[in-house]
């Protein structure tokens, strides 16, 4: 399936030309075959009326005086054919069988028939090629006579034409013998819809046009191109540096151009002024949360100080996570190019200090270009799920052409299936203790999924047959 635009508009353009000459091509062969029809029926009347008149001509004259009148044709030229009277049929080597030659007969056989006014039983007609025709006797050649008997009239250079020969029985013991060139020497020449030169011209035709489109097709597409860099880098890093797109090329184009623009710069200010309301969140609410810590330590009830001084640590705490939440695809970090492999390793070497068991399978074909400190967190934040359940976790590399993909695989109970969509929301903890010593706020997937997103990738979470969690990171390679 083709996929590229470019890719396309050439398919079109050489798939347009391709169509239109073969059709233009069939047009024009089918005319010329029509024409060429007429000619044939026209020369087949023409040539047999003129037979028809020489073979009425000799038949009118008694035997013993046709052989003088035969001589006079020879020597004054009284007819345009070579006219013979045998005492036996001449085999004939027939020229190559073809539709037109055959439809060229029957024309023929029509027309002296219409002519004679009668049916001429065994006229035999047939064509020769002149090098090849057999004269007078059967081991005579026309090419072996005198140049003065008929070879001027019969053989033609550089190509001479068919030869009709026709043959009837005007007595006993005597054959007519009649032939007579072709107006047309190429007429029974078989004709080609596509011949060599129709392919040639073709081919070069074709060799030109895509050097024209190429050049074309790449100027009229270059302002879609740019345009699907630009979505797919805002789509991906939103910390570049932001500039708007150039309006050129056709109108449609142009009107996408500036949609985009105003799409990006709507992003942009959303993305700046959700920023500039979390640290404002941020810094509103820790004067309230130490004024109210302040006044719990001068509480006498230990028990009331002990639950709100756990209470406002989980205020605090819920905060600084919400905090995090919406800065995690804020991280203000340049995309660089990230060692993988070297990953892996880091996480192995780090968790085997707190006693967890990492195996690491596959490794990346080349450095992956991302955020590096957003990308690190994201999987730490699963490696810390996959820990929390069990002590031993494998990490999966899956390297490809378009995609990365890291997967994350835990030995632990799993999820409930009606669940797996559901853990991605803000503090959402499957476990029911609301200890956040103990599981945390929640946040770590949301946190997670939103990385991955930032990277214009994807997070999944799969139940393993028999036991286990897989989490998936899929990040498309740009």
């Amino acid at each position: 399936m083709i996929s590229s635009l470019y890719a396309r508009f050439l398919v079109l353009m050489v798939g347009g030309l391709i169509s239109s000459f073969l059709l233009s091509n069939y047009l024009w062969y089918t005319v010329l075959e029509s024409k060429r029809l007429a000619q044939g029926r026209e020369m087949a009347r023409d040539m047999a009326f003129s037979v028809g008149s020489t073979m009425e001509f000799i038949r009118a004259y008694p035997t013993e005086y046709r052989h003088i009148i035969l001589n006079q044709f020879r020597d004054m030229g009284g007819s345009r054919y070579l006219v013979s009277i045998n005492k036996k049929f001449i085999n004939i080597d027939p020229f190559i069988d073809s539709d037109l030659k055959r439809e060229f007969i029957d024309n023929f056989l029509a027309a002296i028939e219409e002519k004679l006014g009668q049916r001429l039983e065994g006229l035999s007609v047939e064509f020769a090629d002149p090098t090849e025709l057999r004269v007078y006797k059967n081991d005579i050649r026309l090419v072996d006579l005198p140049p003065r008997w008929a070879q001027n009239t019969l053989i033609r250079e550089p190509e001479s034409a068919p030869v009709l020969v026709a043959q009837v029985l005007v007595g006993e013991g005597e054959w007519l013998y009649l032939a007579g060139l072709l107006s047309d020497p190429y007429y029974l020449n078989e004709s080609r819809y596509l011949g060599a030169d129709q392919l040639l011209f073709l081919s070069i035709m074709l060799v030109v046009l895509l050097a024209i489109s190429w050049v074309l097709v790449r100027w009229l597409t270059r302002p879609l191109v740019k345009l699907s860099r630009a979505a797919r880098r805002l789509g991906t890093d939103i910390e570049y540096d932001i500039r708007s797109l150039q309006i050129e090329g056709t109108r449609e184009v142009r009107e996408t151009a500036m949609a985009f623009n105003f799409m990006q710069e709507r992003v942009v200010r959303f993305i700046e002024d959700r920023e500039r309301m979390f640290s404002a969140i941020s810094h509103d609410l820790k004067t309230p949360i130490t004024r109210l810590r302040l006044r719990s330590e001068l509480m006498d009830d230990s028990d009331t100080k002990r639950k709100m001084i756990g209470d406002l640590e989980e205020l605090e705490s819920m905060a600084r996570g919400a905090l995090d939440l919406g800065k995690s695809t804020d991280i203000h970090e340049g995309m660089h190019a990230i060692n993988i492999n070297q990953l892996m390793r880091t996480f192995k070497d780090e968790y085997k200090l707190m006693g967890a068991e990492i195996e690491i399978r596959g490794i990346a074909k080349r450095p992956y270009f991302g955020k590096p400190l957003a990308l690190k967190r994201c999987i730490s934040n699963l490696i810390n799920n996959a820990v929390f359940y069990g002590k031993s976790l494998r990490l999966d590399v899956v390297d490809s052409r378009a995609e990365m993909k890291i997967y994350i695989v835990d030995q632990g109970p799993g999820i409930p299936e009606e669940q797996l969509d559901k853990v991605f929301e803000p503090y959402v903890r499957l476990e029911g203790s609301r200890n956040r010593n103990t599981g945390g706020a929640g946040l770590g997937l949301s946190i997670a999924r939103n990385i991955a997103h930032a990277h214009g990738g994807r997070l999944t979470l799969r139940n393993r047959i028999g036991s286990g969690l897989e989490a998936a990171v899929i990040l498309p390679r740009i």
